[in-house]
């Protein structure tokens, strides 16, 4: 472990074992703080926050936290050791939280395909393989980072999505293909069961029409016929619309794709949804005040729908800006420097926390 990460992860440590602390008794007790409810997500882009962010978003409410286990951010090169300084810090901060995190698993490293976006399949699909099931043995139950550090919440990582909008070319090059995201899928879920049998696998999040690309109902459809249905625990969904009706409306019809193929009883989560309080170009741009409402729009409605559609789940895109001038980059509950949002405040209370 590189020492400035070993450094703040023994603070968090610390801190673990000065909240679990109460004398007496109880004093070797691991402190077990408010689980709060996963149905509440955000999804963080790099940098990932830290521990004061962390805190904030517990109080705020947030249970689940989504980010991105890149393969190439814990393995530099084909020979080198494992190294999960980089995630360490936010599975344990987040732990300390009350919050759970959702891994996707997306990302090749540049020794293994020639772009990110490329999958790793064929000579590489084995190493990825093992990237996923050490991932799992140490963050999943009975994990050993749970083990190395007694004073945390255990708090294991359960939900494993395989790969961002795969029926994207953005997402997978050269171009997106069912039967390959089928290949890859089939050693993500054998290696992600064997390594805990309890953990769920997720379908990546399928974007509803993705200009040129494959719409969810093809991909799915597809990843059916190729008999993928046996290959997952949960189907995802990323329903960018014009407003959260639309929005659940697009959930509403994966659902149905799902009862169609026999798959009634699989949750389905909304691991990305948003909009933007500024930027270009404007589609999905409301500005501060429209973000907030749009958010508090999107919970209530998917809370209402939360059992008819078997919802898992609702993680808002993003958590914080990020410099630049495209939307995307400012759909974040906070600004670039931290500020909070009116989107935050609105968080907070469909979520029961505090901005």
């Amino acid at each position: 472990m590189r020492p400035r990460a070993a450094v703040a992860l023994l603070t968090l440590v610390c801190a673990a074992a000065i909240a679990g602390c109460g004398g007496g008794a109880g004093g070797d007790e691991t402190a077990t703080p408010h689980a709060n409810d996963p149905f509440y997500g955000v999804i963080s882009a790099e940098p990932l926050p830290g521990g004061p962010l962390l805190a904030r978003m517990g109080r705020g409410g947030v249970g689940t936290l989504r980010i991105n286990l890149s393969w190439g951010s814990v393995q530099s090169s084909p020979d080198a050791d494992y190294d999960w300084a980089h995630y360490d810090l936010v599975i344990g901060g987040a732990a300390l939280n009350g919050i759970r995190v959702l891994a996707t698993v997306y990302g090749s490293p540049p020794w293994a395909e020639s772009t990110p976006e490329h999958p790793p399949l064929g000579s590489a699909q084995p190493r990825f393989n093992s990237f996923v099931r050490a991932a799992v043995q140490r963050y999943g139950d009975d994990g050993s980072f749970w083990k190395e550090h007694p004073n945390l919440p255990v708090t294991p990582i359960v939900d494993w999505q395989l790969w961002n909008e795969p029926n994207s070319h953005l997402f997978w090059k050269p171009a997106p293909n069912a039967g390959e995201y089928v290949e890859l899928l089939t050693g993500f879920e054998r290696t992600v069961h064997s390594a805990d049998a309890g953990a769920r696998v997720l379908l990546g999040g399928l974007f509803p029409t993705p200009r040129g690309d494959i719409t969810m109902e093809s991909f799915l459809g597809q990843v059916y016929r190729d008999g993928g249905g046996r290959l997952f625990d949960a189907a995802a969904v990323h329903p960018y619309a014009a407003n959260p009706q639309r929005a659940l409306a697009s959930t509403a019809e994966l659902r149905s794709l799902m009862d169609r193929n026999d798959d009634a009883d699989k949750p389905i989560w909304i691991t990305e949804v948003g909009w933007a309080s500024r930027g270009t170009p404007p589609g999905l741009v409301v500005g501060l005040q429209g973000q907030a409402n749009y958010l508090k729009q999107t919970f209530e409605l998917a809370t209402a729908d939360r059992d008819r559609l078997k919802i898992a789940g609702v993680i808002w895109y993003s958590l914080s800006d990020t410099p630049g001038p495209l939307w995307v980059g400012h759909c974040g509950l906070f600004t670039v420097d931290g500020t909070p949002k009116p989107a935050w405040e609105a968080f907070a209370k469909v979520a029961g926390g505090t901005s």
